[in-house]
């Protein structure tokens, strides 16, 4: 026994200095492997394979996926709701231009059909279907465009037996009941009409919108955002010019938003900014996320919501006071959040790069935007998000997510800088290396822009009936032009 123990020792001292080859290398790693795990390894065990597991580790937190958190607070809306038409049944234009059109089979068809698609206009915004008002909104343009031609071409003959009223309660203020809609505002003007069921439309497209980004389906989405950008444009570049341009009397601190230019071009830019936000999430989606374009995009997403303040209030300062306090909290929140996933993304693109003293300040830049501001005038996520009454509110447990994946990835960043890459953290890190906004979403002329071959139908005061034998003389018709 003691000979072969002598033996058994001979060949192991023979065999440790074999040089070693591959398949006996790959054999030792796995034993090594296997010692790590027994009872008591040694201190350079232990140190080896904590390195390992470090490098394990560093791998993954580098390579960490988006959460999906992130890509549900950069999705996030303000749910929009339609206006409505308030009375409805108590305006028939039927019995307004009974003496001047209803004898006129073409022009009291028209009359009728102006009737039936009001009413039906007014019920869809009622029951909140953004689709039925969108649809109906559209099939009504037409039948009021050609009514407002036709008093146009033909002022004289265009009386009234009864006067109009156009009363409607605007979808984008919050000076109502509720402090979530707004006043009823009336009018006269026919142009008030045809603006509101204009922007009735504009509002069911983007309410369409947030109902396709409920559902996940970003590309549709984007396209009902896009149309109501459209229609906004031109409501402020085309028809609303043309209204000041017939002579409108209307004050606009009178009218809803809706009916001024600033409001209108405030609101093209914000609708551009949710078309945008929907083209983050759907890059985001993808196996490989392009970060530098992520970046920009949410930036040029913060600077379309900056404008439409800065517009608001530089041109509809009267208007701006109208706005729903929640809708102002939700633009605050908005602005914060892009700024950091802007930051956030710039930095994952840094520290590919191999910048990673840079891509930790972007980092931690990003994180603290994240945090709740410490006065109405300072960066930060309003203080309304933490509140249990506020809309806000429910985005609260996909921030905290975002905050503790924020946090977990910069101490892993930082841990690898201090021990592997030793690189300088920048108190301060340049303008250049912020992202520049890109404005990826352009608007184009709406397709409903164009009134299209209307004809105008025929005005004329009816004769009188003679009067019967030995009565008295025929009763005169009132003239109602400026209502038309």
């Amino acid at each position: 026994t003691l000979h072969s123990h002598k033996k058994k020792r001979k060949k192991q001292a023979n065999y440790s200095r074999t040089p070693k080859s591959a398949p006996t290398a790959a054999f030792e790693g796995a034993v090594w492997e296997n010692q790590t795990a027994g009872p008591n390894p040694t201190p350079e065990i232990k140190a080896r394979t904590k390195h390992k597991r470090h490098n394990k580790q560093r791998a993954v937190m580098s390579d960490a996926p988006v959460p999906p958190s992130l890509v549900r607070l950069a999705t996030s809306l303000n749910q929009y709701t339609c206006g409505s038409i308030d009375s409805a049944n108590k305006l028939t234009f039927s019995k307004s231009f009974s003496s001047a059109g209803m004898h006129h089979p073409s022009t009291a068809s028209l009359l009728r059909a102006l009737d039936a698609g009001r009413v039906d206009l007014a019920t869809s915004l009622t029951s909140g279907d953004a689709r039925g008002s969108k649809a109906n909104a559209l099939r009504y343009l037409p039948l009021i465009r050609r009514l407002l031609m036709s008093c146009e071409v033909q002022p004289d003959t265009a009386v009234l037996d009864e006067r109009l009223s156009f009363m409607w309660r605007g979808a984008l203020e919050g000076d109502g009941p509720g402090g979530e809609r707004g006043k009823v505002r009336s009018s006269q003007a026919l142009m008030y009409e045809v603006t509101m069921a204009v922007a009735s439309a504009a509002v069911a497209s983007a309410a369409l919108g947030c109902e396709a980004s409920q559902r996940g389906d970003f590309v549709e989405a984007t396209k009902s955002f896009k149309e109501a950008a459209d229609i906004m444009n031109h409501l402020h570049s085309e028809h609303l010019p043309q209204w000041v341009s017939l002579g409108s009397t209307s004050a606009s601190s009178d009218l809803p938003i809706e009916c001024t230019a600033g409001g209108c071009k405030a609101y093209e830019s914000i609708f551009r900014a949710h078309a945008q936000q929907m083209a983050v999430a759907k890059a985001l989606e993808g196996a490989t996320v392009n970060y530098s374009l992520s970046a920009k995009l949410c930036a040029g997403v913060k600077e379309q919501v900056e404008d439409f303040v800065r517009v608001l209030r530089s041109e509809g300062a009267v208007h701006y006071c109208r706005l729903p306090a929640s809708y102002l909290k939700y633009v605050a929140f908005q602005t914060a959040l892009q700024d950091s996933l802007s930051l956030y993304f710039v930095s994952r693109a840094s520290w590919s790069k191999g910048q990673y003293g840079l891509a930790l300040a972007q980092l931690y830049s990003a994180r603290s935007l994240l945090s709740v501001r410490a006065s109405v005038t300072s960066p930060g996520i309003p203080e309304d998000v933490e509140s249990s009454r506020s809309a806000l509110n429910v985005l609260l447990p996909d921030l905290n997510s975002l905050r503790s994946h924020c946090d977990a990835l910069a101490a892993s960043w930082k841990r690898d800088v201090d021990t592997v890459y030793f690189d300088k953290i920048p108190e301060t890190f340049p303008a250049s290396s912020r992202p520049k906004g890109v404005k990826m979403v352009k608007v184009d002329r709406w397709a409903h822009a164009d009134p299209g071959d209307l004809e105008p139908a025929p005005l004329s005061v009816k004769a009188p009936d003679p009067p019967p034998a030995g009565g008295g003389g025929g009763g005169c018709v009132p003239d109602g032009r400026d209502g038309a």
